[in-house]
């Protein structure tokens, strides 16, 4: 399993348990204290005593011992393993790495045990050569933002979330993002800098060797993160040892990894810097206690900010794509003069123009809503504030005659609020410039609360009645396409209901939303 496996596997048990993952609890000077008696009982030389024990009591020893707890605990023991099962076990797999006899009772589980056990001796010896750096997962992680500590706990923060949604390359982009979004410098040992992707650039292949020779040329820069996108495939590192203070090493830049270290060496403001910088900064506010006391609303927040900066991105690059585009066909048509069939085509590509320009402001108010968090609110009163606000454009075609006693939801309040907007909205133009009406009703039930929005304008013809729900597909023309998409989006995926459209009593179109009462979600 590589790096990057590991990792996913990381965040993923991490994931499983939304309110926290316990954090691994391990007494290494007991363990140590262990290894000492086993070294005891196996060696009657002091001499072969003192070098087991001077190759034991290494610094990577603590590194060990949690490499060995984290992978006991998922691979050899059930995951609801009692830290006493979990010490014994641990003690087993260092007694058969010194070489004692000693066993879980299973072959099976003893082969695994050894297997695990050296994985662990290995890359725990690695990290003492380069650092502490990114074989170890939970630590990686940590150090990334990827999860937070809370109390004894671990959890997954919205940039450990982004990661898990991203395949292959996608996934060691966003990395590359966070690391240089955060990284402390060119000798950080856990973020990638600016000033070391540039290097890797310029000099794709470099090899040293040092032996007691202060004119050799050194490298400036962080090995364990060279050793780091060794690991993610971005890198081949080569290393060969030989008796301290001599060492070879090298590497050699794999060719697709140029294209993601340019944007890292470049600092480009790609959507993944963009994102990640958000995220970042939420994290921050988090750490510093400046966000909301409530870490569930604060992640949800989080999420909500870097959704909108994401959207205020596509929009601005949307924006500079278009307007030119724009003028462009406003100098095509005055070279071209004044002919009717020019002035047809114009017209039909500015009103392209103007549709997307409307798409993506819509796209951005949306997103901005995007992450909100489910709390309970009156179905009744959020609906009156849906109807004060939209006075002058339903210019009086509205009935509605909400209950007297509130009707409770728990769900995205101002999303549920912005989905009965849309519908309402499409009423008003289906029945703009005639003697239209609009009416809109709540029929409360045990278990359910349905809002039916009807009109008496020309309807919607039953062939089209799913499919003005799926997004682009707009009732009249110039429309985003996106309002009734947004419906179906809140009140079915979001709150777990049902959105339809049907044949009003009053001869136009029916729109009815079904919320249930006790299943109301949010994601």
């Amino acid at each position: 399993m590589d790096f990057l496996e590991r990792l996913r596997a990381y965040l993923e048990n991490v994931a499983r348990t939304p309110e926290g993952q316990p954090r691994a609890q391990v007494d290494v000077a007991a363990h140590r204290r262990h290894v000492l008696a086993v070294i005891d009982q196996l060696s009657t030389d002091p001499e072969h005593a003192r070098k087991l024990t001077s190759k034991w009591q290494q610094p990577w020893f603590a590194s060990l011992i949690e490499k060995l707890a984290e992978s006991i605990e998922g691979d050899i023991l059930a995951p609801d393993a009692s830290r006493a099962e979990i010490a014994a076990t641990i003690d087993i797999a260092l007694s058969r790495l010194i070489g004692v006899s000693s066993t879980t009772g299973s072959l099976a589980r003893d082969a695994m045990l050894d297997r695990v056990a050296q994985n662990a001796a290995y890359g725990a010896e690695v990290e003492g050569e380069f650092g502490d750096f990114a074989a170890r997962p939970p630590r990686y992680a940590f150090e990334i933002r990827a999860v937070r500590k809370r109390g004894e706990r671990v959890m997954l923060t919205p940039l450990g979330a982004t990661l898990l949604d991203l395949p292959g390359s996608d996934a060691v982009r966003w990395l590359l993002a966070v690391e240089s979004a955060q990284s402390l410098g060119p000798n950080d040992d856990w973020r990638v800098h600016p000033e070391l992707a540039r290097e890797l650039l310029q000099a794709p292949e470099r090899h040293f060797y040092v032996m007691n020779d202060p004119e050799e040329p050194t490298f400036p820069y962080s090995r364990s993160s060279v050793h780091r996108l060794s690991a993610l495939g971005l890198v081949r590192y080569s290393d060969l040892k030989y008796e301290e203070p001599e060492y070879d090493w090298g590497y050699k830049v794999q060719e697709p990894a140029r294209p993601l270290l340019e944007e890292i060496a470049e600092r480009r403001a790609t959507p993944f810097a963009v994102l990640a910088d958000a995220l970042l900064r939420d994290e921050a506010s988090l750490a510093l206690d400046r966000a909301l006391p409530d870490p569930g609303l604060a992640a949800h927040e989080s999420a909500a900010a870097a959704n909108a900066l994401q959207a205020r991105m596509v929009v601005h690059e949307i924006r500079n794509a278009l307007v030119p585009a724009e003028v462009a066909l406003a100098r095509l048509v005055r070279d071209a003069g004044e002919a009717a069939e020019v002035s047809k085509q114009r017209a039909r590509v500015e009103a392209g123009i103007r549709r997307a320009l409307r798409f993506v402001d819509e796209m951005m108010k949306v997103a901005s809503l995007g992450a909100e968090p489910p709390a309970p609110f009156d179905v009744v009163s959020s609906l009156r504030e849906v109807v004060a606000g939209m006075t002058d454009e339903l210019n009086g075609h509205l009935r509605f005659a909400p209950p007297a006693e509130g009707i409770v939801l728990v769900g995205p309040r101002a999303r549920f609020a912005l989905a009965v907007r849309n519908l309402l909205s499409n009423a008003g133009r289906a029945v703009a410039g005639r003697d239209g009406t609009v009416e809109m009703t709540i029929a409360p039930a045990e278990d359910a609360v349905t809002v039916h929005i009807d009109d008496n304008g020309p309807g919607v013809p039953e062939e089209q009645r799913r499919a003005i729900f799926a997004p682009g597909v707009a009732l009249v023309s110039g429309g985003s396409g996106q309002g009734l998409a947004l419906v179906r989006q809140v009140i079915e995926d979001e709150m777990g209901g049902a959105a339809v459209c049907s044949q009003s009593p009053l001869g136009g179109a029916r729109f009815t939303i079904t919320v249930p009462v006790k299943k109301s979600r949010t994601p």
